[in-house]
């Protein structure tokens, strides 16, 4: 077998060049852009040669004897330079006594072999757990879905004696085409009759909001060893990176490093590496749970370290990280626009102790909505120290995110103009005992309306 290289300014003409010097029956191996043309290499077979041929090539002895005495003289002068030099590097020397020794090359690329092979088998076992992830993910998803349609083909027929003012009725539209969940909604529809205007139902709507939403107020922790988790995608790299970058700012940058733990995702590292050079931040990498050991032993002079994990195996991750370092805290990182079925694997089916919950891409959120829900009902009790709303590092951490999360949720609600006549349309006042059977009666839900109002 021979390998031909054809140049011409285009695959076509560069294919029949190809066929008309070699035949019909060219293999073309390769087809490449260099420098404005097309390259093209192909492969011919090559007939044995004859003993004439064989004559014809070998060398006369006094070729032989001066292409010998070229290669003694090499070999001499490669060793004399690697004397002389001990301290420097040549690598073209190196290159070529290697290239001398393929005895050499050969054992090194056996040796390479098996670490080629177990990284293999570590990235298809990565694969095949995350597929398995996302195949029970999108289930609860699928099975979510059919829960909330039932339950509002139930309500649907609940809505038949009641009527909504004409100034309500595009809010009570628009929480329907913002996919505001049922039993969330009917509670948010409690009262919005009362209201003279359509202003006022939607300060009644925002004053409920955040009524219920008020939780102690506690910002992101600035000392000690914390840890973000969350499924792929949620933003963990680049929160972690705006929380070093808060202390360092207030400390200073050797005070802090982050720590990227067992992300085996491509180009995860390089993201890491490239935010905390941003920051002028150390950053560090752990494959393993004694790697993390070492590390974070070498690193408890630091105020704050910083720990980033993989969206795979999320629960397996944080318990190998609480065996090393037990007094570590643990945040998780959602998405504002999070499903409710992400949201209980994370901070209920997964049974850890959450420290805080972080929002993170408030800015990319379009439906709010179902994190409203969880952080009412089953999130009640649930801390939210910080929020994201950019992909710059340097705009920093929110305080918490809850605020900019009511406004993009009122903000889907508000309708383009009011009605011009008087529409009216069903009101599903009667939702209020479902709503207390689906978890989400909360004391803060009865908003007070002056008496002005009420009687002017």
């Amino acid at each position: 077998m021979e390998l031909k290289r054809i140049l011409a300014r285009d695959t076509r003409s560069a294919t029949e060049k190809a066929m008309a010097l070699y035949g019909p029956d060219v293999l073309i191996i390769s087809n490449n852009r260099v420098e404005g043309q097309t390259e093209l290499i192909v492969a011919l077979d090559v007939s044995e040669a004859t003993s004439e041929e064989l004559i014809e090539e070998t060398p006369t002895p006094n070729e032989a004897s001066e292409t010998a005495a070229a290669m003694t003289t090499l070999q001499a002068l490669l060793t004399r330079k690697a004397d002389k030099s001990s301290t420097a590097n040549n690598p073209f020397s190196d290159h070529l006594q290697q290239a001398l020794k393929p005895e050499t090359a050969a054992a090194a690329k056996k040796n390479a072999e098996p670490t080629l092979k177990t990284e293999q088998i570590l990235t298809q076992g990565r694969d095949q757990v995350r597929s398995q992830e996302i195949v029970s993910l999108v289930r609860e998803e699928l099975a979510a879905l059919r829960q909330e349609f039932r339950l509002s083909q139930q309500t649907a027929n609940w809505q038949m004696n009641q009527y909504w003012p004409a100034h309500v009725q595009p809010l009570v539209q628009g929480m329907i085409d913002a996919g505001v969940p049922t039993t969330l909604r009917a509670l948010l529809q409690e009262g919005l009759r009362e209201q003279p205007t359509q202003d006022h139902a939607i300060e009644s709507l925002r004053s409920q909001l955040t009524l219920n939403l008020e939780r102690p107020q506690e910002g992101f922790p600035n000392r000690g060893v914390q840890v973000m988790a969350g499924l792929s995608g949620a933003g963990k790299t680049l929160m972690a990176a705006k929380a070093a970058q808060q202390v360092a700012l207030n400390y200073g940058p050797e005070y802090v490093a982050v720590v990227s733990y067992h992300d085996m995702r491509a180009g995860a590292w390089a993201q890491t590496q490239v935010l905390c050079a941003q920051l002028g931040v150390d950053c560090f990498r752990a494959s393993d749970a004694e790697t993390l050991k070492v590390l974070l032993n070498e690193l408890s002079p630091r105020r704050l370290v910083v720990i980033d994990t993989p969206g795979v195996q999320m629960t397996e991750r944080l318990n190998e990280i609480l065996q090393v370092c037990p007094t570590a805290g643990l945040h998780a990182v959602v998405p504002a626009d999070s499903s409710s079925v992400t949201l209980n694997r994370i901070m209920l089916k997964s049974q850890l102790k959450w420290q805080s919950l972080m929002i993170s891409k408030l800015d990319e959120s379009h439906s709010p909505w179902p994190l409203i829900q969880f952080l009412i009902a089953e999130g009640a009790h649930c801390m939210v120290s910080a929020g994201g709303s950019s992909d710059r590092v340097m705009d920093g951490l929110k305080s918490s995110g809850l605020t900019k999360l009511i406004n993009i949720a009122l903000s889907q609600l508000t309708p383009p103009s009011a009605p011009a006549q008087e529409v009216m349309m069903p009101v599903d006042e009667d939702l209020a005992p479902l709503a207390h059977t689906m978890g989400l009666d909360r004391p803060n839900w009865s908003v007070e309306i002056p008496q002005s109002e009420l009687h002017g």
